[in-house]
């Protein structure tokens, strides 16, 4: 009776642990789930804004000036097949402001080159990564919420990396036409993805500094 007990027992825990195993396996697989749908969601948040702009500049210019409405649609095409096709964890820094050099000359070509922006690179490892599309983000938010039109006060971007970190610092003068809607959606996303693959590992701001919107990032890089 004794015995018969204890395997009863041993068996009921044993059972029972199975099925917690199992319930702690599925809310694994579900929260990754979850987790890829979200990234793909806030991945595509890039892709709205900068396609109505670029396809009614692409319109327009195919009239009047057909090899800028050209480079315009190759240029685009690039950005969009990077957005939608990258499923990576991370990438390649050097990979992403390929694109970051596309969304320049995209709104420079929307512009008629009259923006005023400073663009500078340092990295120092060309093998640093990131996970896709927050500096993109980033840089396309300046081009929708910022005025670069004023040279007295020049949108900068400078993207830096160390051994030890990889930094990304912006700044713009806002746009304070009330028909832009808030990046505080866009920095929001951010700030979720960068909780959910760094946790502690990155410092992450963004204020009003005299008449300069500045954001700053930066990175700890995993060994």
């Amino acid at each position: 009776m004794i015995y018969s007990s204890a395997y009863y027992l041993l068996f009921s825990y044993n059972d029972k642990r199975r099925k917690e195993l199992v319930q702690t396996i599925e809310n694994e697989q579900l929260q990754n789930e979850l987790l890829r749908a979200e990234q793909d969601f806030l991945r595509a948040q890039i892709n709205p804004h900068l396609l109505f702009n670029t396809l009614s500049f692409i319109k327009y210019a195919a009239k009047k000036k057909p090899e800028e409405a050209n480079e315009a649609i190759m240029r685009l095409s690039s950005i969009m097949g990077f957005a939608l096709e990258n499923n990576s964890q991370t990438i390649l820094v050097s990979k992403e402001l390929e694109q970051v050099e596309n969304i320049i000359k995209l709104n420079q070509l929307r512009f008629n080159h009259t923006l005023h922006i400073n663009y500078v690179t340092q990295l120092n490892n060309a093998q640093v990564t990131i996970i896709p599309i927050i500096l993109l983000t980033l840089v396309e938010n300046i081009f929708k919420h910022g005025n670069l039109l004023d040279k007295e006060y020049p949108a900068e971007i400078k993207v830096e990396s160390t051994d030890e970190y990889l930094t990304i610092q912006t700044s713009n003068l806002p746009n304070y036409d009330s028909n832009v809607e808030s990046g505080k959606t866009g920095l929001a996303n951010i700030t979720s993805r960068l909780d959910q693959f760094y946790k502690n590992n990155y410092k992450f701001s963004h204020e009003m500094a005299g008449n300069l919107f500045k954001v700053e990032l930066a990175l700890k890089l995993k060994n």
